[in-house]
């Protein structure tokens, strides 16, 4: 058998094979962050289709980390019966289930936050969003740490198998980690220690309240691709802090909002962004994505370099996401031992019974175009699905 299929193990978790389902803004959450029927059936089936851990996307963990209208939220415990019936659902499956804790910061949706500024470690602007963010005070960088460790400790009773730490991407923990939008002199940013100091606390605090035999996993920008923001030798060390506090897995990544095409890589969903908008925005984003081409065509395991470095200064299991298509991709990534598990996120929101169909012998590639047009309907506020022109696997 292929070792894709095998069983493995993470922290105390048992998964049926190594297939992660990468986690994804879902749009599909009521005004209160409550998953829906569509939430609920969006699993199911990524569940049956034979992933082995399902990771949700940017569940805000505080009224004020909710970066977008229809996001899922874990902010409360009126949340919890409602996320209990999509975790019964997908283990009914044979499947696990991880939360993904996230707080939007500067890339949060001006429509979101009526009548106040976003938050982030630094004032920052959004070039996506044309806002300016404010700097946090100390009193607001504490209650955010416990706001973390309380979603977490939520959504363990909600029944999920695990939960993943949102660092990466450009939201608030990422933020704190990239010298460009920490510009901080206290104890919160100034140096390399100081920077990951509030991702630090963020992971004692959600330890704290789920346990030491909770799987507890982060998502980790290697690189903003801005320059002189957050760079690979810094987020190294980042990630071999987490591992020797006692981190259970890793999935690298890279990009903020304004470098989106290195975190998919693929076309530039241009129309998409400009959609509606005023002649000056439509420009920028033609100009601003348009800059981004060259150096963000599509490749396989574009995450690739990162992982092979990292691997031999870890004792945790690393997350490879990143484009991966064809099934000799990810079993070469195994069979090396670069990874240990293989994350997927655009192949199966188009063909959520991909890994089914490899299992069964078809090795064809996964159908996905990396058209990057699901990415860009989800910034737009519309429900995450393929929108590929193409036909699509729905079961």
């Amino acid at each position: 058998m292929s070792k894709l299929f095998e069983p493995a193990v993470l922290g105390r978790l048992q998964l049926r094979n190594r297939i992660v389902k990468s986690g994804t803004l879902e749009n599909m959450g009521s005004p209160e962050g409550l998953p829906s029927d569509a939430t609920l059936t969006f699993y199911q089936r990524l569940a049956r289709g034979g992933a082995g851990l399902l990771v949700t996307g940017l569940a805000y963990v505080s009224r004020a980390g909710k970066s977008y209208m229809r996001q899922h939220g874990i902010h409360n415990d009126g949340v919890i019966a409602a996320w209990r019936r999509v975790t019964e659902a997908v283990q009914a499956q044979g499947a696990a289930i991880a939360l993904q804790l996230a707080y939007g910061g500067r890339q949060t949706h001006p429509a979101v936050r009526v009548g106040g500024r976003a938050l982030s470690p630094s004032t920052t602007p959004s070039f996506l969003y044309f806002t300016l963010s404010r700097s946090m005070r100390e009193e607001e960088i504490l209650s955010t740490i416990q706001d973390f460790g309380a979603a977490a400790g939520r959504a363990k009773q909600a029944g999920f198998d695990a939960v993943q730490i949102h660092a990466g991407h450009g939201y608030l923990i990422s933020s704190f980690l990239s010298p460009l939008t920490n510009r901080r002199r206290d104890a919160w940013g100034g140096d390399r220690k100081r920077r990951f100091r509030f991702l630090g606390e963020v992971y004692r605090a959600v330890r704290q309240n789920v346990g030491d035999d909770f799987p507890v996993l982060c998502k980790l920008n290697v690189d903003d691709y801005l320059g002189i923001g957050l760079r690979p030798s810094e987020a190294y060390q980042a990630a071999q802090r987490l591992n020797a506090m006692g981190l259970d897995g890793l999935e690298i990544t890279g990009g903020v909002n304004e470098t989106a095409l290195n975190m998919s890589r693929g076309e530039a969903p241009i129309a998409i962004l400009s959609r509606g908008r005023g002649f000056l925005a439509r420009l920028y984003f033609r100009l601003a994505l348009g800059i981004q081409r060259p150096w963000t065509r599509f490749q396989e395991a574009f995450f690739l370099d990162h992982v092979r470095r990292l691997k031999p200064s870890l004792s945790i299991p690393l997350f490879l996401v990143g484009g991966i298509r064809r099934l000799e991709t990810a079993e070469r990534v195994l069979k090396q031992g670069w990874a240990d598990f293989i994350s997927l996120a655009r192949p199966l929101i188009r063909e959520p019974g991909l890994p089914m169909r490899w299992k069964a012998g078809d090795r064809a590639p996964a159908q996905c175009e990396s058209c990057n047009r699901c990415l860009g309907e989800i910034e737009r506020g519309n429900v995450l699905k393929c929108y590929s022109s193409l036909p699509s696997t729905l079961e």
